[in-house]
């Protein structure tokens, strides 16, 4: 009895929160996108830049609203929304891909016009005055697609949970989970595949080798992780040691290892194929050294190096000993987990953008604050910030999370 009515619980919160969601979607488009001001200011570039298909998302979203209506009217109790989300998909897919998709160029278009339009930023500072937006600012607006399809995985995921095994509902949740998740990792291929090319070029102009050329760009090639660490160069129990500061950027397939130049620029001194490389962290202090050593072994030669903190030495190590290994998720019942407890958003390709309520199962902390973990709606592993997160104490809970995730990663297969 409690786990049908924590189902129609679930099942109704889809439909609540879409109609909220599409009030917010009539703001936008009433106000801002069919803003005659704004129509006025903007070229059909920068508007297509900015608002994207929100007039298609807003159709789609509709349509998606009134069929799950119909469904409560005809049925309070027993409605499905799983057969509605499985049926809409391809619409939903035709519209929200593009829209996610043109994030990067929407984020660039609307910072540049608020940077050099006075005009574009008087006018949407008075729409963003209307008491219909409630105080909130077109941006806010302008992310709830991106936040909206993630929520709705979200909720299907915990309507896969509380559905009676071996079901047709069971079998119809777990569709439509696969199709919402693959929309949106093919939505997040694409922008991080447009995000890397874009960055690769950008590099690319600001390099130079001082050993063998490498050329940077590549569909296939993306950033795991970058920074400046420093080398420990003519290490000896003496009193000075030799040192320099060296940048990594170390992509999915190779490592670069440069001195930073003026201007932004880069030398690049040494690299090598991420096969080649192993990492050895140096637990112990050496002499007058500052503790966060990790030792680089290359093809050629190893590099002795320090970071500033505990957390990003942990980091190096991590990201240069990918791929993580497989979790089995029923030998891990005794391994901390942790609940965000405020929205994240990812600042490094190494890290997780994290949803209030996402559970980690951890898998090392750093002393400075730094939380390595798997978040369990999707077996994503990354690093996040510890005053974000708060420590499960539960038994209990901590188990039902692992049976949850075994049953989605299950489904999912």
């Amino acid at each position: 009895m409690m786990k049908s009515l924590c189902l129609f619980q679930v099942r109704f919160e889809v439909v609540t929160s879409e109609a909220s969601y599409c009030r917010s979607l009539d703001i936008v488009v009433e106000n801002f996108v069919m803003s005659k001001q704004l129509n006025v200011i903007l070229s059909s570039q920068d508007k297509n830049w900015l608002f994207s298909r929100l007039n298609d998302v807003r159709a789609v979203s509709h349509s998606f609203l009134s069929q799950l209506e119909e469904a409560v009217e005809e049925n309070i109790m027993h409605f499905t929304v799983c057969d509605i989300i499985i049926k809409l998909c391809p619409r939903f897919r035709n519209v929200y891909v593009p829209y996610l998709t043109n994030q990067s160029y929407q984020d660039k278009t609307y910072q540049r016009l608020m940077d050099e339009s006075q005009e574009f930023r008087r006018v949407v500072e008075k729409l963003e005055r209307n008491p219909v937006c409630q105080r909130l600012p077109l941006r806010s607006f302008l992310i709830l697609p991106f936040q909206r399809i993630t929520r709705l995985k979200l909720l299907v995921q915990n309507i896969v949970k509380r559905t009676a095994p071996k079901t047709k509902d069971e079998a119809q949740a777990i569709k439509a989970m696969k199709l919402l998740e693959k929309m949106i990792q093919d939505s997040n291929e694409s922008i991080s595949q447009m995000k890397n090319i874009e960055s690769l070029v950008t590099l690319n102009a600001k390099v130079d080798f001082e050993c063998r050329t490498l050329p940077l760009i590549s569909q296939s090639r993306r950033l795991v992780r970058e920074g400046s660490v420093t080398e420990l160069i003519d290490f000896s129990l003496k009193d000075r040691e030799e040192e320099r500061n060296v940048y990594l950027h170390l992509f999915n397939d190779y490592l670069l290892v440069s001195l930073r130049k003026e201007g932004g620029r880069f030398t690049v001194i040494d690299h090598a194929p991420v096969s080649e490389l192993r990492v050895e962290n140096c637990r112990f202090k050496l002499h007058s050294l500052q503790k966060n050593l990790f030792r680089l072994h290359m093809p050629q030669k190893a590099l002795l190096l320090r970071t500033d903190t505990q957390g990003n030495k942990l980091r190096w190590i991590s990201a240069l000993s990918r791929p993580y290994p497989e979790i089995d998720f029923g030998a891990v019942q005794d391994v901390s987990q942790m609940q965000c407890i405020r929205a994240y958003v990812a600042q490094q390709p190494d890290e997780l953008s994290l949803e209030k309520a996402d559970v980690l199962l951890v898998h090392q902390q750093s002393s400075d604050g730094w939380v390595e973990g798997t978040r369990l709606s999707d077996r994503q592993c990354g690093w996040a910030p510890e005053s974000h997160l708060e420590t499960i104490v539960s038994d209990k809970a901590r188990k039902r999370n692992l049976l949850d995730t075994m049953k989605i990663a299950t489904a999912a297969m």
